[in-house]
């Protein structure tokens, strides 16, 4: 019988139970799901395994991949409040090299969004050009875009993180990691990475999901897809597996590779619309603002699935529900989720070992339970 661990506050069993639900019914093998409202926890629950000998705790931590976007995102937007950066004035205006080839028009707040049109590296990376950051923004800041500034938009997988953290140091000095440390982790107590030590104790490594059926993608889209997850050559092709490796771990890939645990996650969301612990990271126009859809209905590479995305965050949608309207975060490869809820007053993380495909369901159903107790 599943023994599922941590705390539930009167009125939040629903979530319990989905909890619970998605070992039993849905492959879970080891995970973790946190609520914090008005800066309280309210759900903290834990189960499984880290490892195939190791019990889930609560110091537990695993990549959660594209949900560093949503805290990359959170970094600049706080650097902006700070007044290092205008979120709407051109990237090329903080980085003057990235002006190359007709970038010159392209606001932080598009980049964010999704719509430089630099989706992978136009030449081929190495691992240690990732680790050196400076060959890696070099090589972004000089390519052509493959549409017109603000034509459109496609998801940047890996390289949103290395675009967002230039622009953050050459306005700050510092890189995600070291504002990340600085201004959030520091202040809130938390233990959250960029990348990590595989071989840490507490460092629990994503299992591939089991693949059946065709490739979701038309040849030249394949392509595509693998120089993007791939940075053109630096990380693995065998993208869940490569994930617990050095070569991804043991750099920062702000838009990523970010390490945690869900009950950390949690509180950072909920510090972005209420105060934790006398932290409060975000101000309410600058939330405002940030969520304003910016990106929407069909890309130019793939196909609609129904994410909206404003400046760096996803957006309450058709596909993610989070809390209901107004919610914003990011999901993560494999089935991971973190968001926060300004109406709410509350952050929510689920983070999972047992990676799932695109229409993996555990974070929605979390979602949709979380929402009956509001």
């Amino acid at each position: 019988m599943l023994d599922v661990s941590g705390d539930v506050a009167p009125g939040f069993g629903p979530v319990a139970d989905a909890f619970r639900e998605n070992f039993q019914s849905h492959g879970d093998i080891g995970a973790a799901c946190a609520v914090v409202v008005d800066g309280a926890k309210v759900v903290d629950l834990f189960a499984g395994r880290s490892r195939p000998d190791t019990v889930w705790t609560t110091a537990t931590r695993s990549v959660v991949f594209s949900v560093s976007k949503g805290i990359t995102a959170i970094c600049l937007i706080m650097a902006s409040e700070r007044h290092y950066l205008d979120l709407d004035l051109p990237v090329a205006q903080y980085w003057p090299e990235f002006a190359a080839h007709g970038k010159d028009r392209i606001t932080v707040r598009q980049l964010l969004a999704h719509r430089a049109g630099l989706v992978y590296p136009a030449i081929p990376l190495s691992p240690a050009d990732i680790q050196d950051w400076t060959p890696t923004a070099e090589v972004l800041a000089a390519q052509a875009p493959e549409w017109q500034p603000d034509e459109t938009f496609a998801y940047h997988p890996i390289t949103m993180g290395f675009l967002a953290g230039e622009v953050l140091r050459r306005t700050t000095g510092l890189k995600p990691s070291e504002w990340l440390e600085k201004y959030v982790t520091a202040p809130l107590g938390l233990t959250m990475t960029f990348g990590a030590d595989g071989n840490s104790p507490d460092f629990a490594p994503i299992i591939p999901p089991v693949v059946e059926g065709a490739v979701p993608y038309p040849p030249d889209e394949l392509v595509v897809a693998e120089k993007a997850m791939t940075m053109s050559g630096a990380y693995e092709a065998d993208f869940f597996n490569g994930a617990n490796g050095d070569v991804f771990l043991g750099s920062e890939s702000p838009g990523a590779n970010l390490v945690s645990t869900a009950r950390d996650l949690a509180r950072l969301y909920g510090a972005t619309v209420a105060d934790v612990d006398g932290t409060r990271l975000l101000e309410d126009d600058s939330i405002d603002r940030a969520t304003r859809p910016l990106s929407q209905g069909q890309p130019f590479y793939g196909a609609d699935e129904g994410n909206i995305w404003g400046t760096g965050f996803m957006l309450h949608s058709r596909r993610r529900g989070m809390a209901g309207p107004g919610s914003f975060g990011h999901d993560g490869a494999g089935g991971q989720l973190a968001f926060a809820s300004p109406k709410h007053r509350l952050g929510f993380a689920y983070q999972t070992v047992q990676a799932g495909l695109q229409t993996d369901l555990r974070a929605e159903l979390l979602s949709r339970a979380l929402r009956e107790c509001l």
